[in-house]
């Protein structure tokens, strides 16, 4: 009168071995993906989008999914993948060269490198300052790119974005995100974050003059993507700065450092008690002056 779940014997295996080495990544493979008929395909939805299977286990925080499969052009029995199990993943299209594959072929089979994992402790802003600059700049030309569903390749959504940001917090490398979002745009984001601007360092040791300050509304944007990354002590004297660049800059500093902390955003707020009060004193002894 009742169903029983029982857990895959690949999920326990997965646990176990997640909870020995609790300090690196495990990969869960789904090999040749595309061979799936759709209807299957649909099946690792849930896998692959919540890290949940059957709507009742979570995969350990240290797995990852990866999967294989090849295109139509290259195999009779592949299937063309569903858009959102598409969209879920980043897409590295792997070209094989004499030189590459006798690179592989001649390394040692254990000669694999083990992917360290530590667990994300100390707050972050939910996108990547550089990519929520370099949205901010672009606008819609950016934030979603077509999608073409006769030869699908990386291009950009929000969910896309997302991801990218994930990416890009991992790995510190602007060049992994062309795996989810193409290789124009990551050409324009990388040239984006490249623009000369004025650093944490630069900020704290004063070392900018007022001609610096002239910046258009790139480099503005790309000067506070790196900004706040500044931690809470240096916080202060780095607000004080952006709040030369505008009102605007400084709204979007304190919105993407304080990136939904309670701690820091009551921070911030007292620090806009503290320049009311100081305002409100400096405007009764002028009163008072008069």
């Amino acid at each position: 009168g009742y169903m029983l779940d029982v857990k895959p014997s690949w999920l326990v295996k997965v646990e176990e071995k997640c909870e020995r080495e609790p300090d690196k990544l495990h990969i869960i493979f789904f090999d040749e993906l595309t061979n799936a008929l759709p209807s299957i395909q649909g099946m690792a939805f849930n896998i692959i989008l919540d890290g949940e299977v059957n709507g009742k286990w979570k995969l350990p925080p240290n797995a990852r999914i990866v999967a294989a499969g090849n295109d139509l052009n290259d195999s009779l029995a592949a299937n063309q993948m569903a858009e959102p199990l598409f969209n879920r993943f980043a897409h590295v299209y792997i070209h094989t060269t004499v030189d590459s594959w006798l690179k592989w072929a001649s390394a040692p089979k254990e000669n694999y490198e083990r992917l360290d994992y530590k667990k994300q402790e100390e707050p972050r802003q939910k996108i990547h300052p550089a990519i929520y600059a370099f949205i901010a700049y672009k606008g819609d030309e950016v934030l979603r790119t077509p999608y073409n569903r006769e030869n699908p390749q990386p291009h950009a959504d929000p969910r896309r974005w997302k991801m990218a940001s994930d990416m890009l917090y991992a790995s510190n490398n602007p060049n992994t995100i062309r795996a989810i979002v193409g290789e124009d745009l990551t050409r324009d984001f990388i040239s984006f974050c490249m623009m000369p601007t004025i650093t944490i360092q630069d900020v704290i040791k004063g070392n900018y003059t007022e001609q610096d300050l002239e910046m258009d509304l790139g480099r503005q944007l790309a000067t506070v993507s790196g900004l706040v990354r500044v931690d809470d002590k240096n916080m202060p004297k780095v607000r004080e700065f952006v709040k030369k660049l505008g009102a605007e800059m400084c709204k979007k500093f304190e919105v993407q450092w304080a990136g939904g902390d309670e701690e820091r955003l009551e921070q911030i707020q007292e620090l806009r008690l503290k320049e009311q009060e100081e305002a409100e004193k400096r405007s009764a002894k002028g009163h008072s002056g008069e």
